[in-house]
């Protein structure tokens, strides 16, 4: 029997997963689920942790005992903000017992960017940043103080940004500035953290949970917008993140997956 050098990557390995109970994390999730990685995804809403791995354990009845793992984490910007994600890294690897082989960012919360660079204080700029970009810096820094995760080249941390940095929108300066920040800081961890691997997806719109929401003609205008005439779906860019885990030589990297979007004039 052929042995499965590609398919197998990610058999085995710890996947620790920042938002990944819903959209882009979600699919992700479903994905290692595949590929016989161990999962946990994290949180900040008990119930919505709850109904994920319910909806997972019922997608895929086979799953082996404790392949599906879930913890609350709170990533909004306090002073205990780097203790509450060294906590979480010390659970998920049972206090360095069982490294962490992969970290996925794909947390968020709402966006408030109405009124653009006029509508714009620092307690705007500070929520904008809180999550996407402060926390992400904060969970790079426990990796580099901690023994929590195989700090080897097999292992990856992988951000979520965006497009907004390549093709702003107006009233989005905000937006763009984050979607920028993460570029430099996934530049600069991939340095500081080698051989552990940093690299970042640009998600262009995707048909998540939070898009379903907006009306009908917005989602056909975006469709229009794309050169691909299609919306793209989280299990098309899950892919990207797998591709992160298993290319071992994809460092301080970056992947667009826009359906074109950015190029569509």
């Amino acid at each position: 029997m052929a042995v499965l050098k590609y398919l197998n990557k990610l058999q085995g390995k710890n996947v620790l997963i920042f938002g990944g109970n819903s959209g882009i994390g979600y699919a992700v999730t479903e994905a290692l689920i595949e590929h016989n990685a161990r999962v946990t995804i994290c949180g900040s809403r008990p119930e919505k942790l709850k109904d994920a791995v319910r909806r997972l354990l019922a997608s895929y009845p086979d799953v082996k005992e404790g392949q599906v793992n879930m913890i609350q984490c709170d990533l909004s910007p306090h002073d205990d903000l780097e203790a509450r994600i060294r906590q979480i890294l010390h659970d998920v690897s049972s206090n360095g017992d069982q490294k962490i082989d992969h970290i996925v960012f794909t947390a968020g919360d709402t966006m408030n960017v109405a009124g653009g660079i006029t509508g714009t204080d620092i307690d705007v700029i500070n929520s904008l940043m809180g999550v996407r970009v402060f926390a992400p810096a904060l969970i790079a820094k426990v990796i580099a103080t901690s023994e929590y995760v195989n700090h080897s080249a097999t292992s990856s941390f992988t951000f979520t940004s965006g497009t907004a940095h390549i093709r702003p929108r107006k009233t989005w300066p905000m937006v763009s500035m984050f979607s920028g920040a993460l570029q430099g800081l996934a530049s600069g961890l991939a340095v500081e953290l080698a051989p552990i691997r940093v690299n970042v997806v640009n998600p262009g719109f995707f048909q998540t949970e939070l898009a379903k929401r907006l009306p009908t003609e917005v989602l056909e205008e975006r469709r229009k917008a794309s050169l691909t005439k299609r919306l793209g779906q989280p299990e098309d860019i899950a892919e990207a993140y797998l591709y992160y885990m298993k290319d071992t030589s994809a460092d301080g990297t970056a992947i667009r997956s826009d359906c074109g979007t950015v190029l569509s004039g």
